[in-house]
């Protein structure tokens, strides 16, 4: 995946005020509350300043503590800075042995693993620690060249993280803290075995948890195995009125004091298009999109729908999980350089990475569940930037189910026949009118390669007369 500054949306958000008031503290000051050391500080005073954001306010103190806890906030909330700091203050100050890290995260893709291991590296570095991603995609061999050294922090996928741990290479017996960062998606059947591998053999080491979507089931399983879990949830209802602190739930009234949650500038409108022909609707929007994330439900879509888009002028690129990592760091390194205006993709890019600017999010099909919606749609408006137009384009059978999803995350919903006559130009208020596709130089003919080339004369010299 292309390395870009960490600095900016994604890690902190920038409303200094909370739902009653009440001034938020400075981020640098809460640290220096906490006694954490100055270097660290410094170190994060390089990705973020200014005041802390709300679920930075209520669980910082917990992190830094030791405490077990589960941190739920909406996405690009500041999550990723709680346990960064937390791990690198529990753990600094005694060195590692090659092989035996004394921290892990846990993330359910390596591009999120990537991003989280560069921020982590960023505040390790204050403490001297280093940090290392172990993902699948890259030769095994690699991963365990790079534990002959000492690792303070290993940042990987829970297979790659697995199999270094049957291979012997990676010891869990030090291991002090384990962080599963999307949580809900880690607990899911296609994670939930290997998650339950590791934390079986860090079964004593303080776990921390953090996703912007939990239920139930996810609280209950991280109860049973941490009792003494302490669950800090920051969330907005549909009005913008926030909750946070210790076993807050979302909806309930916010006590005084309390945090209104980081995504205010995010989306909290739907645009529910119904059309009889989703991939056709799909791709006349893609002409009014500068930066765009269209999403499908399965990897076969994602082929068709971006060939159609590309069909009209309009520069897209496509990426599933069952792609290569190098053509899914080329298609997020096109997006984000602006050398396309479209990507489509599935739920690989539908959680925690930072990808800036996006003005536009096109659900082409109704996600498998809320909260899909809610990690999708969470890619625009990240922090204290603009939230961009999010859309779902439908069959009309799916509207109820779409309507309802958005509805349970908390949107406001407003419904567009797109087939009507009449649609045009409430969707130019909506999306913009089309944007011209720049003119392409006309290619030179292809270079005819069917006749065969003049032949040469052979030049043989002359024999010399005998004598």
């Amino acid at each position: 995946m292309e390395r870009r500054s960490i600095r900016g949306p994604g890690l902190n958000g920038k409303e200094e005020l909370d739902g009653v008031g009440a001034t938020r503290p400075d981020l640098d000051r809460l640290l220096a509350e906490l006694e954490v050391a100055v270097p660290v500080r410094h170190a994060v005073s390089r990705i973020v300043r200014g005041p802390a954001s709300a679920i930075q306010a209520a669980a910082l103190g917990d992190a830094v503590h030791g405490r077990d806890l589960l941190a739920v906030a909406p996405t690009g909330s500041g999550k990723t800075l709680v346990f960064a700091v937390g791990l690198v203050h529990l753990i600094s100050g005694s060195p590692s042995t090659p092989g035996h890290p004394r921290a892990i995260v846990v993330s359910p893709t390596r591009e999120l693993a990537l991003q989280t291991d560069e921020v982590i590296g960023v505040v390790g570095a204050g403490a001297g620690l280093r940090t290392a991603g172990f993902v699948g995609g890259q030769p095994l061999g690699r991963d365990k060249r790079s534990l002959v050294a000492p690792v303070d922090i290993a940042v990987g996928t829970p297979g790659r993280l697995m199999d270094l741990m049957a291979s012997g290479v990676l010891s869990s017996t030090d291991i002090r803290i384990v962080v599963l960062d999307e949580v809900d998606q880690l607990l899911d059947p296609s994670f939930r075995d290997q998650t339950a591998a590791l934390l079986d053999r860090c079964a004593d080491a303080t776990l921390v948890a953090a996703t912007a979507t939990a239920d139930a089931d996810v609280e209950t399983e991280l109860r049973r195995r941490r009792p003494d879990l302490r669950i800090h949830r920051v969330s907005t209802d549909p009005h913008g009125a926030g909750s946070g602190g210790p076993e807050s739930r979302p909806g309930t009234p916010a006590p005084t004091g309390a945090h209104t949650a980081d995504d205010a500038n995010n989306p909290r409108r739907l645009i529910v298009l119904t059309t009889t022909d989703p991939e056709a609707c799909a791709t006349s929007l893609a002409a009014r999109c500068r930066r765009a994330l269209f999403f499908v439900a399965r990897r076969d879509a994602v082929e068709p729908l971006r060939a159609s888009i590309a069909s009209t002028g309009v520069p897209a690129s496509g990426v599933s999980g069952s792609a290569s990592p190098s053509r899914r760091a080329t298609a997020f390194g096109e997006l984000t350089t602006g050398a396309v205006r479209v990507l489509v993709t599935t739920d690989l890019a539908g959680r925690g990475l930072d990808l800036e600017n996006i003005g536009h999010i096109i659900h082409v099909g109704p996600p498998h569940s809320t909260p899909d919606l809610v990690h999708r749609s969470g890619r625009t408006g990240r922090a204290g930037s603009a939230a961009g137009t999010v859309a779902a384009v439908v069959r009309p059978a799916d509207a109820a189910r779409m309507v309802e999803q958005a509805r349970n995350a908390g949107m406001a919903v407003e419904k567009i026949n797109a087939d009507a006559a009449t649609s045009g130009s409430r969707l130019d208020e909506l999306f913009g009118p089309e944007i011209a596709v720049p003119r392409q130089r006309r290619q030179p003919a292809p270079r005819d390669t069917t006749r065969r080339p003049a032949r040469s004369r052979v030049h043989r010299p002359k024999k010399k007369r005998r004598t």
